[in-house]
């Protein structure tokens, strides 16, 4: 009976508070069926694949839309417009251990109305490796990743922000 009362408690709370998840929003601006374009940097090809892997996954985790190149609502296009891998501390010895990887995003979203919505956003991620050994490329290349991760979410909130606006 208690448990009935604390959840039918908590359901009217947040119904009378007028809580909406951020999808609501979302859906303003995004349809269900995404097409997704990543434009290939000619510097850092590899970098491109692996921010392509991020912005399919959270197109399906964290947005839960599908991906759709012919009969798609929203295309979002996303430029690498700049990366970096930079050393920000040191171990008693001298070796470097702490590492960021930075990346910006240019982005562009046409939505389900055709309207052109532009975004610049970043993202990082901190590392660390063990002393006295070389960072791998393998290792680089999974810190750009979750960079990206990063700088999509930080996208997916300014998407939020724009449907809450509208």
């Amino acid at each position: 009976m208690k448990k009935i009362f604390l959840f039918s408690f908590f359901f009217f709370f947040i119904i009378g508070c007028g809580y909406k998840p951020s999808s609501v929003y979302q859906n303003k601006i995004l349809g269900n069926k995404i097409k997704p374009i990543v434009e290939v940097d000619v510097k850092n090809p590899r970098e491109t694949i692996f921010l392509k892997d991020a912005l399919n996954d959270a197109i399906y985790t964290i947005l839960n839309k599908n991906i759709d190149f012919e009969n798609y609502d929203t295309i979002i296009k996303v430029n690498p417009n700049s990366s970096s891998l930079s050393i920000l501390d040191y171990d008693e010895n001298g070796y470097p251990y702490l590492y960021r990887s930075s990346v910006v995003l240019k982005v562009e979203i046409v939505d389900k109305n055709k309207k052109k919505y532009n975004y610049t956003v970043s993202g990082s991620y901190d590392f660390t490796i063990s002393t006295n050994s070389v960072i791998t490329d393998q290792t680089q290349l999974d810190a750009y990743k979750k960079a990206s991760i990063n700088a999509l979410n930080k996208l997916f909130a300014k998407i939020t922000k724009e449907g809450i606006e509208k």
